[in-house]
């Protein structure tokens, strides 16, 4: 809370009000019902009510209405606040769990659809995107008007159990050195993803060069250890209180900074900040000037590459950091607010440690996307919660 400035009081107002209606009139009237609530259920249950997927699930049918629509979209919530990986799980808590059942809108055991109408519907609520339409709309209705100081950016890695699709190697044709001879044409050299982006106005057509199949990804890791995997990754940008905002699914051979521009476009038409936080991987001058034509200030890391020179000079710069950490010196303010990017890594965390998305057993590239949305829908209601409690 500390790094938030509020532009107008009506969303928190609004926000603050709502969870003294659940405290003082619903809680109580449940909890006759169905007996004392833990904190897990109370929680669950602040996400539903702020969440309101259902107001996204609509089925509009002549004849033979689709049933259970709204409970299964309850429930994949339910799966992410009680941290289940699979769909059995969660159907298993379900018949022991009366009041979880009951929450999600079924009152038997027998009501409970089983396993193979969850993964039908769950396709359709993929294919919807029910999950990332209701994500947008909570930052619209209780975070659009507060201004936030930062937004980092960072990707995650989401192995998959999936085979990989094989990527056709363009072949890359080389000119000869020097001027074209007369009469004769050369092949122009296809501009970069970041090149092709920054002219244009859209998310979607930001997200169209990105390719969303399993891939296999390279990434070196903190420790410089070089890992492996096959799947995907999630593109996340977080802001104050370690509120996610935004979030993008891709291949996982799909390099981080591909996907930077899409993530502060949209992140900045949905909510006000002022500086973009990005690691190494981000370094690039496209990016910054994209911040700043969107009137934010970039604080992105530099890559060194294969530059000696400019190692020696970041090695230089650490050096100092340490000695100001030895002596509790004040250190400068860019390095202050590049500390503040480990935001986005804790809400990695959460969505694998706490959120059902360590192991993701379902397969395709939509489902995925929704898995890990849902997820990101919870993490984001529950920390926006923080704000007002």
């Amino acid at each position: 809370m500390e790094n938030i400035v509020t532009k107008k009081p009506s969303s928190l107002s609004k926000m603050w009000t709502k969870v003294l209606n659940l405290e003082n009139c619903l809680f109580p009237e449940i909890k006759e019902q169905l007996g004392t609530l833990s904190t897990k259920e109370e929680k669950l249950i602040k996400i539903l009510d702020f969440a309101e997927i259902e107001k996204n699930v609509t089925v509009v049918t002549i004849t033979n209405t689709p049933k259970d629509r709204v409970e299964i979209a309850r429930a994949m919530i339910a799966k992410s606040v009680y941290n289940m990986q699979t769909t059995r799980d969660l159907i298993d808590r379900l018949k022991r769990d009366r009041v979880l059942r009951v929450l999600c809108g079924w009152r038997y055991k027998t009501d409970i659809p089983n396993e193979c109408k969850f993964s039908r519907v769950f396709k359709e609520l993929s294919d919807l995107k029910i999950a990332q339409k209701t994500h947008e709309k909570f930052v619209e209705e209780y975070l659009s008007d507060i201004i936030f100081i930062y937004n980092a950016t960072d990707a995650t890695k989401i192995p998959l159990r999936e085979k990989p699709v094989k990527v056709e190697k363009e072949k890359k044709h080389k000119n000869k050195v020097g001027r074209p001879k007369k009469g004769e044409k050369r092949e122009s050299i296809k501009p970069k993803i970041l090149e092709q982006q920054k002219n244009m106005e859209t998310t979607s057509d930001m997200l169209s060069l990105v390719s969303i199949a399993c891939g296999v990804g390279i990434k070196q890791n903190s420790k410089g250890n070089r890992e492996v995997w096959i799947g995907g990754k999630l593109h996340i940008s977080v802001v104050d209180g370690d509120i996610p905002i935004t979030a993008f699914y891709s291949g996982a051979n799909v390099h981080d900074s591909s996907v930077s521009l899409p993530l502060m476009n949209e992140t900045s038409k949905r909510v006000q900040y002022l500086y973009d936080l990005q690691d190494a991987g981000y370094d690039s001058d496209i990016i910054r000037e994209f911040s700043q034509k969107l009137n934010h200030k970039p604080i992105i890391d530099i890559n060194p590459k294969n530059s000696k020179a400019l190692k020696e000079k970041i090695q230089l710069i650490d050096d100092e950091k340490k000695k100001f950490e030895l002596l509790n010196l004040k250190q400068d303010s860019t390095t202050h607010h590049y500390n503040q990017r480990s935001m986005v890594e804790r809400v990695n965390a959460y969505l694998k440690d706490s959120f059902g998305c360590n192991k993701i057993y379902y397969q395709g590239a939509t489902k995925v996307a929704s898995v890990l949305a849902f997820g990101i829908l919870s993490i984001c209601i529950h920390q926006s919660l923080k704000l007002v409690i």
